[in-house]
C-alpha cells in the first residue's frame, strides 16, 4: 500500500501525517488522540505537551491491558485445545 499524507486537527493544532494506512484510518486515530487530550485539558490539564503525555500513558496503559488479556485468552484456549 502507498503512504498517504493526510491533515488532521488534534488539540487544536494542525498536523500532517504520512502513513500506509488508509485516510480514514489515520482521520480515526487522530480523532481519538484529539478527543482524549481535548478531554485532559478540559480537565485541567494547562498545555498540550502534558495533555498529550497523559495521553500517550493513557492509551499505553489501555495496550498493555489488552495485551495482558489477549495473552490470557491464548492460554485458555491452549489448555482447552490440549486438555
Amino acid at each position: 500500500m502507498n503512504n498517504t499524507t493526510v491533515t488532521v486537527q488534534i488539540a487544536g493544532r494542525e498536523y500532517s501525517l504520512t502513513s500506509a494506512n488508509t485516510p480514514e484510518h489515520t482521520q480515526r486515530v487522530a480523532a481519538l488522540v484529539d478527543r482524549k487530550m481535548r478531554e485532559l485539558m478540559a480537565g485541567g490539564i494547562a498545555n498540550r505537551e502534558s495533555a498529550a503525555v497523559m495521553a500517550a500513558l493513557t492509551y499505553a496503559e489501555e495496550l498493555i491491558r489488552v495485551q495482558d488479556d489477549n495473552t490470557r485468552l491464548r492460554r485458555k484456549l491452549d489448555e482447552a485445545a490440549h486438555g
